[in-house]
């Protein structure tokens, strides 16, 4: 073999090969190169063969022990290690990134040298980068977007209320003075109805303007699960049976946000449970997701129709005969503020099941 790899012809079919080519024997001696190795490591065939070489190349690395374990591991483990990928210091000055493989070289079933192979991956790794640049910009943007949107909603949100708040109470204060049997006091009526409910409407989007930086606590999903509840027949006056599996134990999540999440939700299934047509009895669930949590509100209610379905999270969407339309999609903000995300499906037989998949410890949550 050592023959062969000597001769002119094995040279010539080296010299053939694009990607970089490295063969060198069980000591790590280098003994054969193509000219694409040399260019690509900033070296000479020459050069490559002297062991003083192979350590400053090592050295140009970013990694060098990973390097070096790949280097030594087909002979130490006897097999193929898996490729790795690297930045180089080219001599020039300028980084490249290189992936590296390795192939045994058998002889009567015994290791007589490994094959390397170089590839050049800069321009694949400039691509990715620039792409990740362009997404992360873009992101940037839309992060910038939807921040002046809160807080123009937030400006107008603030100067409704004023108004509202005289109109609401001049109407109850004139109503107050009215004789039931009075033909104003209906007028009076509509009035502060109509002023209570675009208070509401102001409320809600004041809810959904305002971002916030999740805060992990060590908290009882349990615990969250049963305050939510409480709140949610607090605000809606209904109430139904409630069946509860959380026993996942302590996790480490921002409890104010999981709670308003979960308040919505419940709030919802409340609605959706006690119409005419529902059997009743909603179901919360809490399991471990991998590294995550996830949170289930399942009700027995009349279901999902498909048609509304893609509308669901959308402000202001209703189909209730008076309704304002932000429970979904401020439960929707909260989930992906915990680095998760929300999602509504049909059940088998009846009913609807929110599904929140919570995320990981970046986003405010951590087993």
């Amino acid at each position: 073999m050592l023959t062969f790899a000597h001769s002119t012809y094995f040279h010539d079919l080296l010299a053939g090969f694009s990607a970089g080519v490295v063969i060198a024997n069980t000591k790590g001696r280098v003994y054969a190169s193509n000219p694409a190795a040399a260019a690509l490591l900033g070296e000479t065939a020459e050069s490559l063969a002297e062991p003083a070489t192979a350590r400053a190349i090592l050295g140009r690395t970013d990694a060098p022990r990973r390097l070096a374990r790949f280097l030594a591991a087909p002979v130490r483990h006897g097999h193929r290690p898996e490729p790795v990928t690297c930045r180089y210091r080219h001599p020039d000055g300028r980084d490249r990134h290189l992936r590296l493989s390795a192939s045994l070289l058998l002889e009567n079933e015994k290791i007589f040298g490994i094959c390397f192979e170089i590839d050049d991956m800069t321009e694949i790794c400039d691509l990715h980068a620039r792409e990740r640049a362009m997404l992360l910009g873009v992101q940037a943007a839309q992060r910038e977007r939807i921040e002046g949107l809160g807080r123009f909603s937030l400006a107008v949100a603030h100067q409704i209320r004023n108004p509202l708040m005289v109109i609401g109470g001049y109407a109850g204060r004139l109503l107050r003075r009215r004789a039931g049997d009075d033909p104003e006091a209906a007028a009076l009526s509509m009035i502060l109805d109509g002023a209570r409910r675009l208070e509401e409407v102001v409320r809600s989007v004041s809810r959904y303007a305002v971002r916030r930086e999740p805060e992990p606590v060590m908290v009882d999903p349990a615990e969250l699960a049963a305050r939510a509840m409480a709140a949610a027949r607090a605000r809606t006056g209904l109430a139904a049976p409630l069946a509860g599996d959380a026993d996942t134990g302590p996790v480490r999540l921002d409890a104010a946000l999981v709670e308003e999440l979960l308040t919505e939700l419940l709030a919802n299934a409340l609605e959706a449970a006690s119409g005419p047509a529902a059997p009743g009895g909603v179901t919360v669930r809490c399991h471990r997701l991998g590294a995550g949590l996830c949170l289930e509100v399942a009700d027995k209610g009349p279901g999902l129709v498909e048609d509304i379905r893609p509308f669901v999270f959308d402000p202001f969407f209703t189909t209730k005969a008076v309704g304002v339309g932000m429970g979904l999609p401020i439960a929707r903000r909260a989930a992906e503020e915990l680095g998760g995300s929300l999602t509504l499906e049909p059940r088998p037989g009846s009913g609807c099941l929110a599904v929140a998949r919570l995320g990981d410890a970046r986003d405010g949550l951590a087993p």
